[in-house]
């Protein structure tokens, strides 16, 4: 503990002798990697929510596929190629009724070759069944988006939050010592 108060207090010493433009540049930088964190946040959570509540508490129905599509989008950073895949699949509830779904996968590095008629395991919520996921890399891409969203906001969010905190509660800051430079 004293050593961690030690090196905040040089921390805090170091800062107060940075120029006012490294100062700022610096507070822009934390600030993009909020803006980033909270954007990817928006854009990744609630799939998350959504396949994995399905997965984790939906309910298993096997399925068929109606249509696949493998669609070329781009490279990995290897160079090998990467496509997206378009899965239209039909499936039964409990009670027998049919339902079709759509799942969009991206990042596929070696498509496996789906036809029509192949079956496919489907997650459904009992209470409307029009919200299912195919069982194609779902366990993958939902463990993956599990262990990477919380600590992409530990180091997007919480850093600099901790570090704004620590500026705010400087002794440096409320004797004057900032305000300068």
């Amino acid at each position: 503990m004293m050593r961690l108060q030690r090196d905040r207090a040089a921390f805090i010493a170091w800062w107060a002798e940075v120029g006012r433009l490294k100062r700022a540049l610096a507070l822009l930088v934390l600030l993009l990697m909020a803006a980033v964190v909270l954007f990817a946040l928006a854009v990744m959570g609630p799939r998350l929510v959504r396949e994995g509540r399905l997965l984790w508490f939906g309910t298993r129905a096997d399925g068929a596929v109606l249509e696949a599509v493998f669609e070329r989008s781009g490279t990995f950073k290897g160079g090998a190629p990467k496509y997206r895949l378009v899965l239209r699949y039909g499936f039964r509830t409990a009670d027998g009724r049919p339902f079709t779904g759509t799942t969009v996968r991206n990042d596929i590095r070696e498509p496996r070759g789906l036809e029509t008629g192949d079956p496919m395991v489907v997650y459904y919520d009992p209470a409307f069944p029009g919200n299912s996921v195919a069982d194609y890399n779902l366990r993958t891409d939902v463990y993956a988006l599990a262990l990477f969203l919380p600590f992409l906001t530990a180091i997007g969010l919480l850093v600099p939050a901790w570090f704004a905190l620590g500026l705010l509660r400087s002794p440096n800051r409320r004797s004057g010592h900032l305000a300068g430079r």
